[in-house]
């Protein structure tokens, strides 16, 4: 036995459209130069991404790095990544 749901028309409130695009917005941040993410220092090193992020938390927990959140886009659309920098 089959069971389909009637699918019912939606069509599009401009208030609706509105809130949607004020509520998730997929804005970018401008990251300023000297702060690199674990991928991007990973690669300059010629290391593992989990070995540079492991020693990445020992340098933030030891003052020598600091760790922030930017809004990059990612393939999956704009997300936090954490980037570092040296003190």
């Amino acid at each position: 036995m089959s069971h389909k749901k009637s699918a019912t028309k939606v069509t599009p409130d401009a208030d609706l459209v509105a809130w949607c695009s004020a509520l998730v917005p997929n804005q970018v941040d401008e990251v300023p130069d000297g702060w690199l993410t674990a991928i991007d220092l990973a690669a300059k090193l010629s290391k593992s991404r989990d070995t540079v992020s492991n020693q990445l938390t020992c340098a933030v927990k030891a003052g020598r790095a600091e760790i922030k959140k930017f809004r990059v886009m990612t393939n999956r659309g704009a997300y936090p990544v954490p980037h570092y920098r040296l003190k």
